[in-house]
């Protein structure tokens, strides 16, 4: 069986720590071993000990640190890890450079972010890339994005973030409904996302405020039964109460917090809405198709690769125009064969291209491919 490390500087709660433990209830204890390097507690790591996967405490205080890669080695040759692999630039540099140190360990790495790098870290990833014995992106765009920054193409693959389809399946228990005082018959909107400035919530917001316009001038009485549920915490949190209020739009939007009933808020919504400056993908958004919701997104990168002509499964804007974004949310409102369309399309969009079996299976697929080339001495690119 292989025996996999998975290197987290902080487990948190985001969509990568999301697609990780989802990528554990596959494979682990099935056709790999994994076990979880971490440097600070958090949130996944009791996740992750429940489904049995051996945590680590190996500190990282920077890409640099020297210290860490020697624990690294010491700890793949402790449990004879197979593969390391790792998700963010800090936790990759460190198993390189335990590499250096002679670890021998096959080293996968996995690019969740889409942003831009600046030019120190452009060179360096050049330069150090190049010990990774396969790099994954989550789309095309993340690829893009990489090859402009100088990684080699034939290092990277494209391996979608997945989700399980039966996982997501439910039906609607009014129970946040209820909770919140909104009556079966209005519209929700949700949104799922930390609130950070890539995320976006701030457009959202004017969005809102532009949907109010629309809907009052259409003179229906459903413009009083429309509501946005915002789900999640994060640094701009309380900045964000504060611009809806100077918005006008407090009274429109329900500021939840961080919940851990994903699925049941999903299943009381009727709409889901990405708002994001730029994504590699968007979990969050496969989520809410696998729960039956049509989707209104940004198309900042990987978001396209789900919403288009093909899936038709929402309808995407571009980020910034909040006009074009009210407009997008009225049409489901008021076109009701093509809200059908779209809510119909949301799960097979899933289960054709997003299907976690799947994605789980080519990602065990690479760790086997890196580890044969790396008995053999070979290269992975």
């Amino acid at each position: 069986m292989l025996k996999v490390l998975h290197l987290l500087n902080y487990p948190g709660r985001g969509g990568t720590e999301r697609y990780i433990l989802s990528l554990a209830e596959k494979l682990h204890n099935k056709s790999c071993k994994f076990y979880l390097g971490y440097s600070k507690g958090g949130p996944m790591l009791e996740q992750a000990r429940k489904l049995g996967i051996k945590a680590i405490n190996i500190p990282m205080r920077s890409p640099y640190d020297f210290k860490a890669a020697a624990k690294v080695k010491e700890v793949c040759e402790k449990f004879s890890i197979d593969v390391i692999h790792t998700h963010f630039l800090r936790e990759n540099y460190v198993s390189i450079f335990s590499r250096l140190a002679g670890n021998r360990t096959a080293l996968v790495n996995t690019h969740h972010m889409l942003a831009e790098k600046n030019m120190l870290l452009r060179l360096s990833n050049r330069l150090l890339t190049r010990l990774d014995d396969k790099i994954t992106a989550v789309s095309d765009a993340v690829r893009e994005r990489m090859i402009r920054e100088g990684i080699s193409p034939s290092k990277i693959e494209v391996i979608y973030n997945g989700v399980d389809p039966d996982y997501w399946k439910g039906r609607r228990s009014m129970k946040v409904r209820k909770e919140l005082g909104i009556s079966e018959s209005d519209f929700v909107i949700a949104s799922v996302a930390r609130f950070s400035e890539e995320k976006g919530h701030a457009f959202l917001l004017e969005s809102v405020k532009q949907f109010k316009k629309l809907m009052a001038s259409k003179t229906s009485p459903k413009a009083e039964k429309v509501k946005f549920l915002l789900v999640g915490d994060g640094e701009l949190f309380s900045e964000c109460r504060k611009f809806a209020e100077l918005l006008g739009v407090s009274d429109d939007v329900i500021f939840m917090g961080y919940r851990s009933d994903i699925k049941t808020i999903l299943y009381d919504s009727d709409l889901y809405v990405s708002h994001s400056k730029s994504e590699a993908l968007g979990i969050s958004i496969l989520e809410a198709l696998a729960c039956g919701l049509p989707v209104v997104a940004t198309s900042a990168g990987g978001p396209s690769e789900i919403v288009n002509e093909d899936s038709k499964c929402g309808v995407l804007v571009d980020y910034g125009d909040a006009e074009g974004f009210a407009a997008a949310l009225l049409k489901f409102i008021t076109d009701r064969e093509f809200y059908v369309a779209c809510k119909e399309n949301a799960p097979a969009t899933v289960r054709k291209k997003f299907n976690l079996d799947e994605t789980a299976q080519q990602t065990y697929n690479l760790y086997n491919r890196c580890l044969e080339l790396r008995r053999k001495g070979g290269d992975t690119a």
